[in-house]
């Protein structure tokens, strides 16, 4: 059977085969080239090396280019990068969102959750709590590495020198940053984050020379603990992480260990507790050899609780006698399955072995090759019409589909106004559609979906309305029910003013998304130096600078 260490590598090698070239550019022919792709001129594009002969491809020809060129392109011809050894982060999942309260402790091979209304972990609640990842990240090769945080409701990342997000509550956009690193170092990686109420997900990419963006692989991140925390270490890589709290209820900082089996003739504190009234909880992923029932003892004098996959098998806390308990799960074969296992120690010491069997496989210990102390995270599941991230629902959308995501200043009848800085600086209000401030809640949507104009509400209400006039903290409208009514800009999550089109304007010729997330629609492209002006039927001239470019794609007729 593949183990986890096995697979890991198996997915990095996957990465590193791929990480060589930058672009790719694929034309409506079917033909594909891959390399350091520009804009040659307004009606061309070139792909290749670095250095040495480049192909112009005209716009026309183009189904879809991305632009990925790293801080250097020289580093396009120095082959794979090193690949680290690490295995994910260390996590704490608080029960408040300041970072206080029950703490729940987790090591994540990567950071990429969607939790939407589900709880984070057992026995968090589904809103209001806090989560802080710690660790240090390894570059695979020294140059400029672009991080992307996508945080509902707020977040913070420092990695080196770099610092990204907000810790605001509803922010929910997306947040970018660069930072130049050396390759084989490791620098600190902390990602605090926090949900206030609704939907919530946290997840970081990276992208970097020469490979696009996508969850920093566990292979780079490595778990950093205090010592006073972990004077065990946790640098096992297989069996499960053991919690050891200073009282009965789980409750409190915890003393961390890797425990490789789940085997032991006495569960012995560490040095500096009590002899008795401690509890452990271990937690960790296993995977089934074979799709089929399976059988979990536990063996022990003391009280315990066991869940696989989220499934209660053992239920025994009050236990203080010499006794095996039985519990079963059905399993399918290559499927990881999470496992939490928790004792409660009144007298000190006592005996505790853990094993599973089932009809094709010897009854063997809990832990080894099978198990894992690192939580791999499901694949983020795409909500109808091809959405992920919350940020897509995002920023000022015009009524030919086009979305700026950049934050508005002030509007009234004329004009949406954006912040210092931005192109465009403006937007005519008579060609905007919706301006979405917070995340929209999924139960919520469907409201924005009648396309009414006027406000929905923090608290589902939506009442209609023409806009009057939005400023920094507060929107006015024209209620049809309620006459002239005043909003502080908190209560609102997004503003209707028309309808948006179901297809794009007949005159736009290229879907264009930029690194900020933004998408714009363009008839026609001007190169300047460093940038490209993009002609959006409703938006305008919006000038890019090329850096900013994520991908170019052709709109679909």
């Amino acid at each position: 059977m593949e183990t986890f260490l096995k697979r890991t590598g198996l997915a990095l090698s996957a990465l590193i085969s791929c990480c060589a070239l930058a672009g790719t550019v694929t034309t409506k022919d079917g033909q594909g080239f891959t390399g350091l792709v520009q804009f040659a001129d307004a009606e061309h594009l070139s792909v290749g090396p670095a250095k040495g002969p480049r192909k112009l491809i005209a716009l026309a020809d183009v189904l879809t280019a991305t632009f990925d060129p790293p801080l250097n392109p020289d580093q396009l011809a120095h082959g794979a990068p090193m690949a680290g050894k690490g295995r994910g982060l260390l996590a704490s999942y608080h029960d408040r969102p300041n970072f206080k309260g029950r703490v729940i402790y987790r090591l994540d091979e990567t950071i990429n959750h969607q939790w939407r209304s589900k709880q984070p972990v057992f026995d968090l609640p589904r809103d209001y709590f806090s989560v802080r990842w710690s660790g240090e990240l390894e570059a695979p090769v020294t140059g400029e590495y672009t991080f992307t945080l996508l945080a509902n409701d707020g977040g913070k990342l420092k990695v080196g020198t770099l610092e990204v997000g907000r810790m605001e509550a509803l922010a929910g956009f997306r947040e970018r940053g660069k930072v130049t690193l050396q390759g084989g170092k490791r620098v600190p990686f902390v990602f605090e984050f926090f949900d206030n109420y609704g939907e919530a997900s946290a997840r970081i990419h990276w992208q970097g020379p020469g490979f696009q963006a996508g969850p920093i692989p566990s292979r780079q991140l490595y778990p950093a603990v205090p010592v006073t925390r972990a004077p065990r270490g946790i640098a096992g890589k297989n069996g499960l992480l053991g919690s050891y709290y200073q009282n009965r209820f789980f409750y409190g900082d915890a003393v961390l260990a890797i425990d490789p089996k789940l085997d032991f003739a006495a569960v012995k504190p560490p040095k500096e507790f009590a002899d008795k009234n401690y509890s452990v909880r271990w937690t960790g992923q296993l995977e089934a050899t074979h799709t089929e029932e399976y059988t979990f003892k536990v063996e022990t004098d003391e009280g315990v609780r066991l869940w696989i996959g989220g499934r209660l098998v053992v239920n025994q806390l009050s236990n203080r006698a010499l006794q095996t308990f039985t519990g079963t799960a059905p399993l399918e074969r290559g499927k990881r399955y999470n496992v939490r296992l928790e004792s409660v120690h009144r007298t000190g010491g006592g005996r505790l072995k853990a094993s599973w069997v089932s009809r094709l496989m010897q009854e063997v210990v809990l832990g080894g090759t099978t198990t894992s102390p690192f939580f791999q995270p499901p694949v983020p599941e795409k909500l109808e019409g091809g959405e992920v991230e919350e940020s897509q629902m995002l920023g000022v959308f015009s009524w030919g589909g086009s979305r700026l995501a950049v934050a508005v200043t002030t509007a009234d009848d004329s004009a949406v106004r954006f912040e210092e800085g931005s192109s465009p600086t403006r937007i005519s209000t008579v060609n905007v559609a919706r301006i979405v401030f917070k995340p929209v809640p999924e139960r919520y949507r469907a409201r924005l979906a009648a396309q009414r104009k006027g406000v929905l509400l923090t608290n589902g209400d939506f009442i209609e309305g023409e806009l009057q006039e939005l400023k920094t903290d507060w929107l006015t409208i024209n209620s049809v029910l309620f006459g002239i009514k005043v909003y502080g800009r908190g209560e609102v999550i997004a503003l209707v003013l028309g309808k948006i089109a179901g297809k794009p304007p007949r005159s736009a010729k290229y879907e264009v998304r930029l690194e900020n997330g933004s998408l714009l629609f363009a008839r026609r492209f001007k190169l300047g130096k460093g940038s490209v002006e993009v002609d959006d039927p409703t938006v305008g001239k919006v000038n890019i600078p090329l850096a900013e470019l994520e991908e170019i794609r052709a709109v679909k007729r």
